[in-house]
């Protein structure tokens, strides 16, 4: 999935380089055709190229472009579906799609409070899907009023946000967690959700195993001050060091009792988009060749500022 703002990196397409964004734009989408994608949010930016220019992507592409709240000026119907429901057997995954970040003065299409849209299809999906998920473009100042708003949704996955969430950052107990991959497809999140018992409550898994490892690191460090001897005993004249020994003995065996404990489980991990990632020959041929074609394209639209 992709939570918005995929086609373009700005509000405006300039003419002078129109034909290289709106290239690069068309073959992003069939780079996702061909990784696989189950839904792209229509954020603010996605709108740059103009309505035409999208509604042409939406129409070459079996993927959904989803908006709840994005709508025809003239007619006030939506500007397309506003969600899409997965199946991942044995479970439903319902996918809403939201923006507040359209650019002013859009002569084609208008803006309804994200909020009144969410939640109506929320209200909508909950017959229709074992999980709800909403992908919102927003800004991060947007983010605990979008939690709070959207309490009966499962999980929130943002985009414009450059605040990335780290892996481990602990969940939200009274609201549903809310995810940031970040900007510029630099990383990838991935969510996993593990269910045996899709009426009992979800256990953080990601969270408890940074506490535990960071836990086995201080004790690993104090444990070098003598390998053979037993830890308790190595410190039990220093008392502070002593009760830090045993608090992180408990953190341990609590985390790995929680997660040993868990009916349902879910992990949270950022993967960065890096050389450490082995490409696919063919993908990778595919990429080189859009990014070989984008910049003769940038080239030839630049227009110097002084002739000789």
């Amino acid at each position: 999935m992709d939570a918005g703002e995929v086609l373009f990196t700005s509000p405006v397409v300039l003419d002078n380089t129109r034909s290289a964004d709106e290239y690069k734009a068309k073959n992003i989408v069939k780079g996702y055709e061909e990784i696989g994608c189950d839904a792209i949010n229509i954020g603010g930016y996605d709108l740059a190229g103009g309505v035409k220019f999208l509604e042409e992507i939406m129409d070459s592409t079996e993927i959904p472009f989803i908006s709840a709240n994005l709508k025809h000026k003239t007619t006030g119907k939506l500007f397309s579906d506003p969600y899409v429901v997965i199946d991942r057997y044995p479970f439903k995954v319902g996918i809403i799609g939201l923006t507040n970040l359209l650019k002013d003065g859009n002569q084609k299409i208008i803006m309804d409070d994200i909020y009144a849209a969410g939640n109506k299809y929320i209200k909508e999906l909950k017959d229709k899907a074992d999980f709800i998920i909403m992908m919102v473009n927003a800004d991060k100042n947007e983010k605990m009023a979008i939690q709070d708003k959207f309490s009966d949704a499962d999980y929130i996955i943002m985009s414009r946000d450059i605040t990335r969430t780290r892996k481990g950052q602990p969940l939200p107990a009274n609201a549903p967690p809310a995810f940031c991959p970040g900007k510029q497809g630099k990383y990838m999140a991935l969510l996993e959700l593990e269910v045996s018992d899709i009426d009992s409550p979800f256990v953080d898994e990601s969270y408890y195993k940074k506490q535990i490892a960071h836990s086995e690191r201080r004790l690993a460090n104090y444990q070098k001050k003598d390998p053979d001897r037993p830890l308790k005993e190595i410190y039990e004249e220093n008392k502070a060091v002593y009760r830090q020994i045993v608090s992180m003995e408990n953190q341990l065996y609590q985390g790995r009792s929680i997660i040993a404990k868990a009916a349902n489980k879910i992990r949270f991990d950022l993967i960065p988009m890096n050389s450490k990632i082995q490409d696919d020959p063919e993908m990778l041929a595919f990429v080189d060749g859009i990014l070989v074609k984008d910049k003769k394209l940038r080239e030839s639209s630049y227009t110097p500022l002084f002739k000789k």
